[in-house]
């Protein structure tokens, strides 16, 4: 069992469970030193990354990834794709008495792992005392400010903006001009102002003070 753990075939599943063994480490010695590393992480990445991906939006929910702390997100995918990788490999063992190459034992590790953040992970965010109390109404996000990550909006043609609620949480949301003529490229700071369907309306500081 110990040359199967340590097989070449196993090797990037065995550095995934490595990477969890020294978090768990990470994280004991931080609540030692009264540090925090699971809250660390998450405000620090909550103020610092800036997502460039087309459809972020849409793949974050569906794998999970904005309704869970980023570590134990992240610790998912990790044990998600070791054991999915071990457990295909030993079944083939099993049956065909050989590992499986890894150009097929990796898409097979991935995939499964996709499943297991949008199923676990949806599991996770119910019972996660973090996500229940911090929870918010989307329409509560009226009056945030947020930053345009990708294209540029217009009248009719909107675009995707990062916006962050008063628990610092990250959302990503469709936002248009209020008024026609207007646009906003990205990296344009806007404020939003009311939703429509699945369409926020946002305005930009300098609009809103000629407006008062």
């Amino acid at each position: 069992m110990v040359e199967f753990l340590f097989a070449q075939a196993n090797l990037p599943f065995l550095i995934s469970l490595s990477l969890v063994f020294l978090l768990g480490l990470l994280e004991g010695f931080s609540l030692i030193l009264g540090l925090g590393l699971l809250g660390g992480l998450d405000d620090w990445l909550s103020v610092d990354v800036d997502p460039e991906v087309s459809g972020f939006t849409g793949v974050a929910g569906w794998l999970c990834l904005n309704r869970l702390p980023l570590l134990i997100w992240f610790v998912l995918v990790l044990v998600s794709f070791a054991l999915a990788g071990y457990t295909s490999n030993f079944l083939a063992m099993v049956f065909t008495d050989q590992v499986l190459h890894q150009a097929i034992s990796l898409p097979i590790a991935l995939i499964l792992t996709l499943f297991s953040c949008r199923y676990l992970g949806a599991g996770l965010a119910r019972i996660l005392p973090k996500n229940e109390t911090s929870a918010i109404s989307i329409d509560s996000l009226s009056g945030c400010v947020g930053t345009v990550t990708l294209g540029c909006a217009v009248k009719g043609n909107p675009s995707e903006a990062l916006v962050k609620d008063q628990h610092l949480q990250k959302h990503y949301v469709l936002v248009e001009p209020d008024m026609p003529g207007h646009e906003f490229p990205k990296g344009t700071q806007v404020v939003l102002l009311r939703r429509e369907g699945s369409v926020w309306t946002a305005s930009t500081f300098d609009s809103l003070s000629s407006q008062v």
